[in-house]
């Protein structure tokens, strides 16, 4: 009797011990697995993409966030950020692993003939109204034709023009880099009395919401952003904003939650009424009306 209970203790002793042997390895196996994933670079060019890859074995859901809003969720793929800055990259595995890699995206290195001329400046504006216009890209020499007078008006790289007849004209900017100018249309408005006050402020309206669309359609942020700040806030990024006649936020901050949520809701400003205090002197509130489609992943 007591040599068969000796042998059943045994044998319990050694199914329990190879019972916890293998609870042991699963467990260490799993808690061991890694993510196995790669970003193509560390730093990169303005206009360059990156290329990331995830190899870990046997994910069956993998989310790349790319530190703007943007995100994948597929495996392997490329991805061009719209702006210079540091983004950090989030990978996500199985939703309970993650792993991070940080990109730094500075401007593109000036080199002759690589940027194209190109021509920033509004498509409409009032008569007699001082309009900035900016050259974008590399040159020397610039010789600007605002079309009023039928001679070069500033080589200056911005110049600062009014149109003292309305009408439709074609701006023409010439430089040594370019073999035929580069030509920008733009509608001159009759210039408004105080009775008119509405329709200027309705032309207002309209310039504030194509640059609002802009941001959204991935145009730059700060370029943008500060037309409307200077043109029409006097600086103030605190002016009120009302959405849909519901949510309200400070204009920076709704211009950011365009640029980071708007985009992946595909999000159209539909209009923009401007609210200014007593004198008309300065915006008070911009309401906002639009609407947004969640896109598919």
């Amino acid at each position: 009797m007591k040599s068969v209970f000796s042998r059943g203790k045994v044998l319990v002793f050694s199914i329990l011990t190879i019972f916890l042997l293998l609870a042991w390895s699963v467990r260490k196996l799993a808690s061991g697995r890694e993510i196995h994933a790669e970003v193509s670079a560390s730093e990169i060019e303005l206009g360059k993409p990156i290329f990331f890859v995830d190899s870990t074995y046997k994910t069956y859901k993998v989310v790349w966030e790319f530190g703007n809003g943007d995100f994948s969720q597929e495996k392997r793929g490329r991805y061009v950020f719209p702006e210079v800055g540091k983004y950090q990259i989030r990978l996500t595995v199985d939703n309970c692993m993650e792993k991070f890699f940080v990109v730094k995206v500075r401007e593109r290195r000036m080199t002759p003939g690589r940027r194209p001329i190109r021509i920033i400046a509004p498509k409409r504006v009032l008569q007699n109204e001082r309009v900035i216009f900016m050259a974008d890209g590399d040159s020397k020499d610039w010789r600007w034709e605002f079309g009023e007078s039928g001679d070069v008006d500033s080589q200056d790289r911005n110049p600062i023009y009014a149109y003292s007849q309305p009408g439709c004209y074609e701006i023409r900017l010439s430089t040594e880099t370019t073999k035929y100018p580069v030509v920008h249309q733009v509608e001159v408005l009759p210039e408004y009395t105080e009775s008119d006050s509405s329709d200027v402020m309705t032309l207002i309206a309209v310039d504030i919401q194509e640059h609002l669309q802009n941001i959204v359609d991935k145009g730059s942020f700060n370029a943008n952003y500060n037309y409307i700040l200077k043109k029409y806030l006097h600086d103030n990024p605190n002016v009120m904003v009302l959405v849909n006649s519901d949510k309200e936020n400070d204009f920076y901050s709704y211009c950011y939650g365009l640029k980071i949520v708007g985009r992946q809701y595909s999000t159209t400003i539909n209009e923009v009424v401007v609210e200014t205090d007593k004198n008309a002197s300065c915006v008070r509130k911009l309401l906002i009306n639009q609407n947004s489609i969640k896109e598919k992943p």
